[in-house]
C-alpha cells in the first residue's frame, strides 16, 4: 500500500511537471510577444493582464525571463519523480525526500512573485497563476505522501551525505554532476539565446537577408551622436511605455561604452488618441500626449540638448507621470509658467507631431517600441546581447569591429 502511495506521488508529480514546463514555454511565448508590442492572448484588461505582468521588474531575474528558471524548476522535478519511479525500491523515498526539500525554494519562489504580482503590479495573470497552482501542488503532493509514508529523513539525509561524499568515488561522481550541471545550464542559455534569435527573425538580420528602410527624414528629428557614426538608429517611443523606457536604458547603456558608435535619433509616437488619431484610446497612457508635447516644446525653445535631458527624465518617472511632475521637470528644464501652459494646450492635439504620425505611418508597425537599426526594422524591445550580436554583424559587414569604438 505505501509502495502505491509513492508510486502515484510521483505519477502525479511527473504529471505536474510536464504540465509546468509546458506552461513556461508558454509563458516564455506569451513574453516575447508582449516584448514586440504585439499584446498576448491572456490580457483581458487592466485587472486580468499578462502583458502588465511581463512590463514589470518581477518578470524578469538575472536578465533572464522568470519562464526560463520555471522551466528549469520543472525539468527538474520532473526528473527526481521519474528516477524514483525508474528505480523503484528505496528510491521511491528518497525521490520523495528529493522532492520535498525542493519544494522549499520552489514555495518560497511561488510566495515572492504571487506578493510582486498581486501587491505590486496589482495585477492577475493567468500564467503566473498556473504555475503558482503547479508549485502548489507540487508541494501538496510532496507534503501529503511524506506525512502518509513518514519516510526516514534522518536515514536518507545520512545516505545520501554517504553517496555524495562518502566514497572515492561518491565524490567523484558529485564533481561530475557539477560539472554536467554546469555545462547543461550553458546549453539551456546557448539554446535559449538561438531560440530567442530565430524567434525574433534576428537570425535573418545576421545573413543580411533582410530588407533596409531610407531614413533621410531623420535630420527633422532630434539626434545625439557623431553624424558618421556606423550604427545609425532610430527610436520610436511613447513616454509611459515600459518597454520603451527599458530599450532607451539599454540605447544608453551601448551609447556610454561606446560614445562614438551610435548615432541615435528619437521620434516620439504617444498612444494616447488626444493628440494620435491613430491610437486606441487615452487611458492606458493618459499623460503621453502631454510628456510629449512637453519634450518637444523644450527642443523648440533650447535645442537638442536640453531635449535629451527632459528626454531621459521623463523615461525614468515613467508611468508615474502626472499634471504636476511634468511641471517641475519643465520648471528645471528651464521653462516659464507661460510656456508650460503652452505645452499643456499643444498636447490636447497633433499640432507637432505631423512628422512623427507621417513617418509611424507609413512605417505601419503593429506597436511600440520600434527601432530602425540602419535602416532594418526592429520591432519591440531587445534584449542587450542580441542587439550587440546585430551590431557587430553591421560593423564586420564595413569591415570594422565592435572594440574600435570601446570608451578608453
Amino acid at each position: 500500500m505505501k509502495r502505491r502511495l509513492a508510486r502515484r506521488s510521483l505519477w502525479i508529480i511527473a504529471a505536474l511537471g510536464i504540465l509546468g514546463f509546458g506552461l513556461s514555454i508558454e509563458s516564455y511565448r506569451e513574453f516575447g510577444k508582449a516584448m514586440m508590442g504585439e499584446g498576448t492572448w491572456c490580457s483581458f484588461g487592466e485587472l486580468s493582464s499578462c502583458e502588465k505582468a511581463f512590463e514589470s521588474d518581477y518578470s524578469v531575474l538575472f536578465g533572464r525571463p522568470i519562464s526560463v528558471y520555471g522551466a528549469v524548476a520543472y525539468f527538474l522535478a520532473t526528473s527526481m519523480a521519474v528516477v524514483g519511479l525508474i528505480n523503484g525500491g528505496p528510491y521511491l523515498l528518497a525521490s520523495l525526500f528529493h522532492l520535498a526539500l525542493f519544494s522549499v525554494p520552489l514555495l518560497l519562489a511561488t510566495a515572492y512573485f504571487a506578493w510582486a504580482l498581486f501587491f505590486v503590479v496589482q495585477t492577475v495573470c493567468v500564467l503566473c497563476v498556473g504555475d503558482y497552482l503547479i508549485n502548489l501542488s507540487i508541494a501538496g503532493t510532496t507534503a501529503y505522501a511524506c506525512w502518509r509514508l513518514k519516510p526516514p529523513y534522518k536515514s536518507l539525509f545520512a545516505w545520501d551525505m554517504k553517496s555524495l561524499f562518502g566514497t572515492a568515488k561518491g565524490r567523484f561522481q558529485t564533481v561530475l554532476m557539477v560539472v554536467l550541471l554546469i555545462i547543461l545550464g550553458a546549453m539551456v542559455v546557448r539554446f535559449e539565446h538561438w531560440y530567442y534569435m530565430r524567434m525574433r527573425g534576428f537570425h535573418l538580420i545576421l545573413e543580411n537577408k533582410i530588407n533596409r528602410i531610407d531614413t533621410p527624414w531623420t535630420q527633422a528629428f532630434p539626434t545625439r551622436g557623431p553624424v558618421d557614426a556606423p550604427i545609425q538608429v532610430v527610436s520610436f517611443g511613447d513616454y509611459e511605455c515600459p518597454f520603451c523606457d527599458m530599450m532607451k536604458e539599454t540605447w544608453n547603456h551601448l551609447l556610454e561604452k561606446y560614445p562614438s558608435l551610435i548615432r541615435m535619433t528619437a521620434v516620439e509616437y504617444p498612444l494616447n488618441s488626444d493628440c494620435n488619431p491613430a491610437a486606441a484610446n487615452n487611458t492606458n497612457h493618459s499623460m503621453a500626449c502631454r510628456a510629449t508635447s512637453l519634450a518637444l516644446y523644450v527642443l523648440q525653445a533650447q535645442g537638442d540638448e536640453a531635449f535629451w535631458r527632459v528626454h531621459g527624465e521623463i523615461y525614468k518617472n515613467g508611468q508615474k507621470l502626472t499634471p504636476e511632475l511634468l511641471r517641475e521637470i519643465g520648471r528645471r528644464a528651464g521653462l516659464t509658467e507661460e510656456q508650460m501652459k503652452a505645452a499643456e494646450e499643444q498636447a490636447a492635439h497633433p499640432k507637432g507631431l505631423d512628422n512623427h504620425l507621417r513617418i509611424a505611418h507609413v512605417l505601419d508597425f503593429p506597436g511600440l517600441p520600434m527601432t530602425l537599426l540602419n535602416g532594418i526594422r526592429i520591432q519591440g524591445y531587445v534584449e542587450e546581447w542580441a542587439l550587440v550580436k546585430i551590431i557587430k554583424a553591421e560593423l564586420a559587414s564595413k569591415g570594422l569591429t565592435l572594440g574600435d569604438y570601446k570608451k578608453r
